[in-house]
């Protein structure tokens, strides 16, 4: 005999969620791949004998793998006279794949109930929230990195790292594994430099070439105080004219460059890596 019965469920984006409710049509957008998604809330709606009950849901990709899995997590139900609706929201679910996913829906081991929803791939903006654009347009620096990951170490200037660490004790944060970068910004992307291998003549930024994803707390001008930290997909960028432009337009950036630019372009084809970031922020 099933544990319970489910009404109703939805996976609804967590813009239109806001809108909409859980009567929003179902969809998660990403705006690169592999990535994490925007927040998306999913809804439920149960009958379920009074009690506490295991809860878990599972997002089957279009290949067949299990991409995300929520819970096990114990809940209360109010009993098969009443309706438990549970909406939570994730934030932490990365996917690989655009397309239709299958939602299961299970308690106790049992699964009760299936949906499908639409993964889709959303343009990424070219222009970002205000307080995001400010942070990026009036300071020369940001702090950029991995998160949870205590056993890494950041490199560089021992001068940098001291205002690294002085800027997290003035916000009363931790951010392991973080370094304070110089970048460009154009058009709704970031773009670093990162030596390959450490070293002091250049940048070595935590995750890079590896990470699929990296944290990034801008400043305020002139202040060693954060000012917004939102997480962002990585793309390495290849050797061809898309690697150039980008070199390019770090090497006018570069403040402390010694010599001509076309000096530190071909110095960087051999030691270091270009990531393009695309912030992950809902607009």
């Amino acid at each position: 005999m099933p544990v319970g019965e489910l009404v109703n469920a939805n996976v609804v984006d967590g813009r239109v969620f806001a809108a909409e409710g859980e009567t929003g049509p179902p969809g998660v957008y990403l705006t690169s791949l592999p990535s994490r998604t925007l927040p998306f809330v999913v809804y439920r709606a149960w009958k379920v004998p009074t009690g506490y009950v295991a809860e878990e849901i599972r997002f089957t990709a279009p290949s067949g793998v299990t991409a995300y899995r929520w819970g096990p997590k114990t809940r209360w139900m109010k009993g098969s006279m009443d309706l438990t609706t549970l909406s939570d929201l994730v934030e932490d679910a990365v996917f690989r794949e655009v397309g239709s996913y299958l939602v299961s829906f299970i308690l106790e081991g049992e699964v009760l109930g299936e949906v499908e929803v639409p993964v889709y791939l959303q343009a990424a903006p070219e222009k970002l929230p205000k307080e995001v654009e400010e942070g990026l347009r009036r300071s020369d620096v940001i702090w950029v990195g991995v998160e949870d990951s205590r056993d890494a170490r950041p490199k560089g200037d021992r001068r940098i790292l001291a205002r690294a660490r002085l800027f997290a004790q003035s916000d009363r944060h931790e951010y392991p594994a973080m370094i304070p970068s110089w970048f460009v910004y154009r058009n709704g992307r970031i773009y670093l430099l990162s030596r390959t291998d450490p070293g002091f003549d250049e940048q070595s930024v935590p995750g890079l070439p590896d990470a699929q994803e990296l944290v990034v707390v801008t400043r305020r001008k002139g202040r060693d105080t954060s000012l917004d930290r939102f997480r962002a997909a990585v793309r390495i960028l290849p050797p061809g004219p898309e690697w150039e432009q980008a070199a390019g337009l770090l090497a006018d950036k570069r403040k402390s460059r010694a010599g001509p630019p076309a000096d530190s372009i071909k110095r960087w084809r051999n030691d270091c890596v270009i990531a393009e970031l695309t912030p992950i922020i809902p607009t």
